[in-house]
C-alpha cells in the first residue's frame, strides 16, 4: 500500500454515507452468495490489504496457552455462566458434577489474572472487546471463596470413595502385622534359619541372637560347593525331612499380599487430608448459618464425621499394630515402611516355596535316574545269564555223542 494512491484513502470514512445494509441484500454479500467464494471481477478491491467490514479483534489479558485452556475447558463444561456460579454458590454437586467441579479448580483465576481484571475495567475500557473465555474468568472472579467452595465440592464429592478406598489398606496392614507377630510356625522356621547361619559362622566369630529379616534374601545367593544347590534349598530339605510340619508356616500370615502394596505412610496423609477437609466443611457450615442452601453441608456432616471418626482410630490401630509388629522382629518401624517389611515376607514365602517344589522336582528326576540305572543293570544281568546258558546248551550236546560213541565201539569189540 505504502508508495500508491491507496496509502492516502479513507474507506471507513464513507460507512455512514453508505447503505451498506441494501448492499448487502442486493448483492448477497457473506455466506453463499456469488461474492463469497472471491471468484468474482470485484476481486481486485480485495487485492491490498483493507479495513472494509473488518470487526474490532477481541482482547484477551490472558497468556496465550492459558486462554486456549480455558476455551477448552468452557467446551468441556456446556453450561452458561450464569448457572455454573449458582451451582458453586449452593455446592451443589446435582448440578455441577465432580468431573466438572476437577475442571472449574483448574480455571480458577489466579491473583495476577484478578488484577488484571480490576485494571481493565478501572481504565473503563469496553468489557465487549473481551474475549468470551475472559468474561467467563471474570464471573468467577466475582464469587466470593471459590477455590474453597469448589475445594470442598471436590471433598465431599470424592469423601465416600475414599474412606472405601483407604479402609481395605488400614485392615490389611493391621491384620497382616498381628498375624505375623503370632505366628509360632514362621518363628520355628527363622530359629532354623539362624542354626543353620550360626553354624556357617561358628568358626568366624560368636554366635548371633538375630539377623536382619533383610538377611532371607540372601539365602538364595549363598551357593553349595557344586553350584547346583544355594542354601535355602537345603533349608527347605532339612525341614522336609525333620519338620514336616512347619512346611506350610504361610497358612498363618494373613493377609501380607494386600499389606506388601499399602504404603502406611501414605494411608496416614490421606487421613489427615480427610480430616483436613471435614475441617474446611465444618468452618463453610458456620459461615453459612442457618442460610437455605447450608443443607447440603448439614446432611454431609451427619452422615460424614461419624465415619471420619472411625477410620481415624483405625488408622491408629494399624499404626501401632505395624509398629509391634516390626519392632518384635528387631526392626525399626521410622526406617521400615509397611510395603517394605511385609513385600520382604512375601518374597521369602514364594522363595521358599519354590525352593520346595525344586527340590521335589530334582527328588523325581534323580529317582527317575536311579529307577533307569537299575532297570539297566537288571537287563544287563538278564542278557549276562542269558549268555551264559547258550554257551552251557552248545557243550551239552557234545558230552552225549561221546558217550553214544564210547557203547557203539563197545558192542563192537563185544561181537568180535
Amino acid at each position: 500500500v505504502r508508495g500508491t494512491i491507496f496509502n492516502d484513502l479513507d474507506d471507513e470514512r464513507l460507512y455512514k454515507q453508505i447503505n451498506f445494509v441494501e448492499f448487502e441484500e442486493k448483492f448477497k454479500i457473506g455466506q453463499g452468495g456469488p461474492y463469497a467464494n472471491g471468484n468474482s471481477e470485484l476481486d481486485g478491491l480485495t487485492s491490498f490489504p483493507s479495513k472494509r467490514f473488518k470487526k474490532p479483534e477481541n482482547v484477551s489479558v490472558l497468556e496465550h496457552t492459558r486462554l486456549r485452556n480455558i476455551a477448552i475447558s468452557r467446551r468441556k463444561l456446556e453450561m452458561p455462566a450464569e448457572m455454573v456460579i449458582r451451582a458453586i454458590n449452593n455446592l451443589d454437586l446435582k448440578q455441577l458434577s465432580l468431573e466438572n467441579v476437577e475442571i472449574l479448580q483448574k480455571m480458577v483465576p489466579t491473583e495476577q489474572e484478578v488484577k488484571a481484571y480490576r485494571e481493565y475495567i478501572g481504565e473503563k475500557k469496553d468489557l465487549n472487546l473481551l474475549t468470551d473465555e475472559d468474561k467467563f474468568m471474570m464471573q468467577l472472579a466475582k464469587v466470593e471463596r471459590i477455590s474453597s467452595k469448589l475445594s470442598i465440592m471436590n471433598y465431599i464429592g470424592n469423601f465416600f470413595d475414599s474412606i472405601h478406598l483407604i479402609s481395605p489398606q488400614i485392615y490389611a496392614i493391621i491384620n497382616a502385622s498381628s498375624s505375623v507377630k503370632s505366628s509360632k510356625k514362621l518363628k520355628a522356621v527363622l530359629e532354623i534359619i539362624l542354626a543353620f547361619g550360626n553354624y556357617m559362622n561358628s568358626s568366624k566369630r560368636g554366635p548371633a541372637y538375630g539377623f536382619k529379616l533383610q538377611s532371607l534374601d540372601t539365602l538364595l545367593d549363598t551357593k553349595s560347593t557344586d553350584k547346583r544347590t544355594c542354601l535355602l534349598h537345603y533349608i527347605v530339605a532339612t525341614m522336609r525331612q525333620s519338620f514336616l510340619d512347619l512346611l506350610n508356616f504361610d497358612t498363618e500370615l494373613f493377609c501380607i499380599d494386600k499389606a506388601a502394596q499399602v504404603s502406611l505412610e501414605n494411608v496416614i496423609t490421606d487421613v489427615h487430608e480427610l480430616e483436613k477437609g471435614m475441617e474446611a466443611v465444618r468452618k463453610e457450615a458456620e459461615l453459612r448459618g442457618k442460610g437455605p442452601h447450608n443443607h447440603v453441608l448439614r446432611d454431609f456432616l451427619n452422615n460424614s464425621e461419624e465415619k471420619l471418626k472411625k477410620i481415624k482410630i483405625d488408622a491408629k490401630s494399624a499404626q501401632d499394630s505395624f509398629k509391634e509388629c516390626v519392632e518384635f522382629f528387631g526392626e525399626s518401624s521410622r526406617s521400615t515402611d509397611a510395603n517394605t517389611f511385609f513385600s520382604l515376607l512375601v518374597r521369602f514365602v514364594r522363595a521358599f516355596k519354590t525352593a520346595d517344589q525344586e527340590n521335589e522336582q530334582r527328588r523325581r528326576l534323580e529317582q527317575a535316574a536311579a529307577l533307569a540305572a537299575s532297570k539297566k543293570e537288571n537287563e544287563e544281568v538278564v542278557l549276562r545269564n542269558k549268555i551264559n546258558n547258550q554257551k552251557k546248551q552248545q557243550v551239552r550236546p557234545e558230552i552225549r555223542l561221546s558217550r553214544s560213541s564210547s557203547n557203539f565201539l563197545h558192542s563192537i569189540t563185544l561181537d568180535l
